[in-house]
């Protein structure tokens, strides 16, 4: 493994993991709503259901998934309905979030959404496979394959542990607080949009 193909490597999954999305609304969303320390556990759990996508796209595994229907339509809807979920329950949701809740609950359902959102995305998946092709060879000595997989999970979660930071430093909490009614109904009624939008994608 060159230098070269470790800055490739890097760099594609940096920009994968920065691209605006689903992902980035509930991490964004549980960094605010329920602290810096629930971002940060939804982060880790993200890079770890991008690591396993990864598994498969460097096993190709992924190429199965990605051609049986039944299963790839499956994780589309069950994505759908998680994120329409959220979207519902922070539109209707009147109860003022406690920054600073740490609860073991609290703390194991921001680990699984931050899983879930990832795992349930087989776009992710057929990502992996288009880009990782580039880089997929009989040839190629088991450490790269395993770099190829832990460098997805670990820049995954980093970058999301670094803009979990970003949204909950001082000044940023204080408008947060100002405004979290407010901005509780928006980030709901995007998630709905986003959920609404890939069901009408289905549909057509």
């Amino acid at each position: 493994m060159t230098l070269i193909t470790f800055g490739q490597v890097f760099t594609v999954c940096l920009l994968g993991a920065m691209s605006p999305g689903p992902s980035m609304a509930i991490v964004i969303h549980n960094a605010i709503f329920k602290g810096r320390y629930n971002g940060i556990l939804t982060s880790i759990g993200h890079g770890i259901g991008i690591a396993i996508y990864a598994t498969f796209a460097v096993l190709s595994l992924g190429l199965i998934i990605e051609t049986n229907i039944f299963i790839f339509n499956s994780l589309k809807i069950l994505s759908i309905i998680f994120l329409i979920f959220i979207g519902m329950k922070s539109i209707l949701n009147k109860e003022r979030l406690n920054l600073k809740k740490k609860d073991v609950k609290e703390k194991t359902i921001s680990f699984l959404q931050g899983f879930s959102i990832s795992i349930l995305n087989p776009k992710i998946l057929v990502w992996f496979i288009a880009i990782y092709s580039q880089f997929m060879s009989i040839n190629n000595e088991l450490i790269f394959n395993i770099y190829l997989v832990s460098i997805a999970g670990i820049v995954d979660a980093c970058w999301y542990i670094f803009l979990t930071i970003a949204v909950t430093t001082a000044s940023a909490l204080s408008f947060f607080q100002a405004k979290i009614m407010l901005i509780q109904k928006v980030q709901g009624f995007i998630f709905l949009a986003i959920g609404l939008g890939l069901l009408v994608n289905l549909i057509i």
